[in-house]
């Protein structure tokens, strides 16, 4: 086998995925040390509305934390362990404008073959369904491509705009988890973080996932490039 036939795998993860959003080109793949200015300005623009529920939104974001994360995020989603991606309007003369981060994290701990979905959007792009769309792209990743047997979400219960995210994806909701994460700090709180305490858990699996109506579309759109730039 040459590389030019290498096949994507949780080994071998795309190199990127080319894909259309409402006639738009647009890239999914993982985030790199070479975004770091652009997803520390994201995030700075984003604060307000992130500061609700994203306990990391309460650290000073700048272009050399994000740096720094972005080294180790990159070498995770390489090696497969770990995949933080970003949905990327691409600039030729320019760096590439994030519209939607999404991640698939192995945080189910008794299945590895168990992926959790995680996303947020800067402000300038909300309301425009591109999370919702960069979900559904790494959904179909997910399963079509890295072997998931299970992929998993959550948000707080009073996030309601997240949780429209994952109604319109189709996830099925299994249950309510209580204090999943600590009480969160005073100082947090008075900054304007949320937290009830209460996390619906939603999954979908092989089967509920071949149903869903908007996978065919989705997936028609996708096309991917090996871990060697290979479009395959």
């Amino acid at each position: 086998m040459t590389l030019k036939d290498l096949p994507i795998t949780r080994a071998h993860p795309a190199r990127l995925i080319r894909t259309r959003y409402r006639g738009e080109e647009l890239t999914l793949g993982p985030t790199l040390v070479t975004d770091a200015e652009e997803i520390a300005d994201a995030l700075n623009a984003s604060l307000p509305e992130l500061k609700r529920f994203m306990p990391f939104a309460h650290v000073q974001q700048t272009a050399l934390t994000q740096l720094e994360r972005l080294r180790g995020a990159e070498a995770d989603y390489f090696a497969g362990r770990d995949l933080t991606m970003g949905l990327f309007r691409e600039r030729p003369s320019a760096r590439r404008e994030l519209v939607a981060m999404v991640g698939l994290h192995p945080r189910v701990p008794l299945n590895p073959r168990g992926l959790e979905l995680g996303y947020w959007a800067p402000t300038r792009a909300a309301g425009q369904g591109t999370t919702t769309f960069a979900a559904k792209t790494a959904i179909v990743y997910a399963f079509d491509k890295l072997g998931a047997d299970r992929v998993q979400v959550m948000c707080d219960e009073a996030n309601t705009r997240s949780r429209r995210v994952i109604e319109k994806c189709g996830f099925a909701l299994e249950g309510v988890l209580r204090n999943l994460t600590p009480e969160p700090a005073p100082e947090l709180v008075a900054n304007g973080y949320v937290s009830t305490g209460r996390h619906p858990m939603l999954a979908l699996f092989p089967d509920t996932f071949a149903a869903l109506p908007w996978v065919a579309e989705v997936r028609a759109a996708m096309r991917y490039v090996n871990l060697a730039g290979h479009e395959v």
